[in-house]
Formats: C-alpha cells, structure tokens, sequence
C-alpha cells in the first residue's frame, strides 16, 4: 500500500511547489494587480546569458529582509531580451535592471546592475514611505530642489492625469533647471509646449514652438513640432503663415492621426474658418 500511493504523494507535492512562483511573468497582469491591491512594481529584469541575474535571483532576492520587504510590491521577472520596447521605455541598458513602477506604468525609479541587498533595502523603503508616484517625487525634489529630471517626470505625471496648470509648471522648471542635460530639456520644452496647446493661450504655444524649433532645429520631432505650431498659428488667426507651415510638412507626416488633423487644417482655412 506504501508502495502504490507514493509516486501520487511525489507528483501533488512537485506540482505545488512549481506552480506558485512568487514572480509573475506578465507585465499586464502586474499593472492590474497593482492597481487592484494600490501597490508599486518591482520588475526583475533579467537575460539568460547574464551571470549576475543568476545571483540577484538566487542569492540576493531569497534573502529574507530583502523577501519580506518586496511582498509589500507586485512582483514581476522579465526576458529583456523578450521585451525590446520595455528596455527602450524605461532607458535598461544592461542587466540585471531592477524597475520600480506604479501601477499605470510610470517610472518611479531602478537599480541597474548587481543590486546589493542593502540598495534593494533602501529603495523599497523609501517607495513604501509614500502611498502613490506623487508623493514618492515630491519628496525626492525636497531632497534635491534642481533636478531637472523629477521635475520632468512630476510634468509626464500631471499630464497624464490632465492637471495641465502643474504639468507645464513642471515641464517650464526642468527647462530651466536641465544645463548641460540637452536631450531632458529637449524633452521637457517639446511637452510644455504640447501643453501649451492643449492649455492656456494659443499665444503662449505659438510662442513655445517657435522657441522650439530655432532652439532644436536638428530634432527627430521638428516635422511634429512644426505640424502643432501650424496648428497653433491656425487657432491665432495667423492663417498665411500656417497654411505655408502646414503645407510644407504635410508631405513629411507619416501618422494617420497627424496627416488628419493637417488636412483638416487645411481644408478649414480654405473654407475660411
């Protein structure tokens, strides 16, 4: 009788141990299980051929502080190598990347390289001090009142939530503050003038866009900064030159929604609104 039920004990026993991983392998489903359980993101971004994932994963995450203080997020593990797009949005340029994220996909922050247990520690507890990615970021600026890059991030953040007021106070601080960070003050000039846009006196985004263009006459984002400030000179009254702007970029747009709102542009203009 022993004989007969212990291969059925062996097979319960090895299913249950492999079938409850406490990393998930789905990105989509870690967003919504954040967002469900109002928790942060720890995403264990790894590649097969990588050495030191292999001891972040079996040395370093086991041990028990470092175990106890991550059950407080949604755990994920990742291929990089499987997840391109991820690599390139969240800027992972090697491996192992420890990503910290909220549960809409923002970045709150990451280790890159081989993380000791006392930064895994230390950026947890930090995270874990805050209840969302606002209050992580205001209390990083506190501690360091020139970053030109959380104040970028604080812009993306109020965008995305259509505060528009705070997104362009964000964007025109980290315009101000980013110096010799020329990519990060491009960026943040291009989303306050989005902004401006959207929000606020068409002047002020004519304005903006003009100041983008002469600054950043190189960028990959002339054609669409031209495209926006045609449609903002449209919104002005300066219709002369934004048909000259519009007609000369028309050619160059390559998105279904940008050569839309070009032509219609256009076409309202020619009708004489």
């Amino acid at each position: 009788m022993v004989r007969k039920f212990l291969p059925v004990f062996f097979l319960l026993c090895t299913s249950s141990i492999f079938s409850e991983s406490p990393w998930g392998s789905s990105i989509q489903k870690g967003f919504e299980a954040a967002k469900q359980d109002k928790k942060f993101i720890v995403v264990d971004v790894f590649a097969d051929w990588c050495t030191y994932c292999l001891v972040l994963e079996k040395e370093i995450f086991p041990d028990p502080e470092v175990s106890r203080i991550l059950e407080s997020f949604v755990k994920v593990r990742l291929d990089g190598e499987e997840f391109p797009n991820l690599r390139k949005k969240y800027s992972i340029e090697g491996y192992p990347t420890i990503l910290f994220l909220d549960g809409d996909g923002n970045y709150v922050t990451k280790i890159s390289g081989l993380a000791t247990k006392e930064d895994i520690l230390g950026v947890s507890k930090r995270i874990l001090q805050e209840p969302n990615l606002e209050s992580y970021l205001k209390t990083e600026l506190r501690r360091n009142t020139n970053s030109p890059d959380i104040h970028f991030r604080l812009g993306l953040l109020y965008f995305q939530n259509k505060e528009f007021e705070k997104a362009e106070q964000q964007f025109s601080d980290a315009v101000q503050k980013s110096k010799n960070q020329t990519i990060l003050k491009e960026n943040a000039h291009f989303n306050l003038s989005l902004v401006r846009s959207i929000h606020g006196p068409k002047e002020s985004a004519v304005k903006s866009w003009k100041e983008f263009l002469d600054t950043y006459p190189t960028s990959s984002r002339k054609t669409t900064a031209k495209l926006y400030y045609g449609l903002t000179l449209k919104d002005v009254g300066e219709t002369k030159l934004a048909k000259v702007v519009l007609m000369e970029i028309k050619p160059k747009l390559t998105t279904e929604t940008d050569k839309s709102m070009c032509n219609e542009a256009l076409s309202e203009m020619e009708r004489g609104f």
